[in-house]
């Protein structure tokens, strides 16, 4: 997946992880995820000694990721329902003597879902606000520091669940996403 960031930077980001949710009440529930990810800006302001590269690597780092999401209505005779979430993510890239990042992004989503049995397709829109603050080192000194922020933030998604097994307590998620180009995500839950 590629970001555009404010002025010619694009990010480029890659993260997996785990995940786990609790459902508070029938209508609100809190998830965590911690994993690891890849974040790479390509800013061709960014000048480095002996380097033609504008590609920025912060390497592979641990990201956590917090979520409420809340039913807001639903149709029990139809299977229509419309909810809200409300994401925070933070990455912290730090290398002693490298290049070091630190990624925050706030994600306020809205989708509505039909079940049809054990398929339940979904369409929504989403409103990310990124801030990342970077230091690019060289031979050990700060070359160039700053912020990024996110220049495309409205997005909209397109998903499924397909419960599996004959308890149907096994979900599996694919979920495509257009914010400055194709995002995709894929996760398998179990109820």
């Amino acid at each position: 997946p590629n970001r555009t960031l404010h002025g010619d930077a694009e990010a480029r980001l890659y993260q997996g992880g785990h995940a786990r949710g609790y459902g508070l009440t029938d209508w609100l529930s809190v998830y965590g995820k911690i994993g690891l990810a890849h974040l790479e800006v390509d800013d061709p302001t960014i000048i480095k000694l002996n380097q033609s590269s504008s590609t920025n690597s912060f390497g592979f780092n641990l990201f956590t990721e917090a979520q409420i999401k809340a039913r807001l209505w639903q149709h029990a005779r139809t299977g229509f329902e419309w909810d809200v979430s409300l994401q925070y993510i933070d990455i912290r890239a730090g290398h002693k003597d490298k290049t070091e990042g630190r990624w925050h992004e706030w994600q306020f989503a809205s989708s509505v879902a039909k079940s049809m049995g054990r398929f339940t397709p979904y369409v929504g829109a989403k409103l990310n606000v990124v801030r990342m603050f970077y230091k690019v080192r060289q031979n050990g000194a700060v070359v160039q520091q700053g912020r990024y922020r996110e220049d495309n933030p409205i997005g909209m998604f397109v998903g499924s669940d397909v419960s599996l097994g004959s308890s149907e307590d096994v979900v599996l998620n694919v979920e495509t996403s257009y914010q400055d180009g194709l995002e995709t995500n894929m996760a398998i839950q179990y109820v």
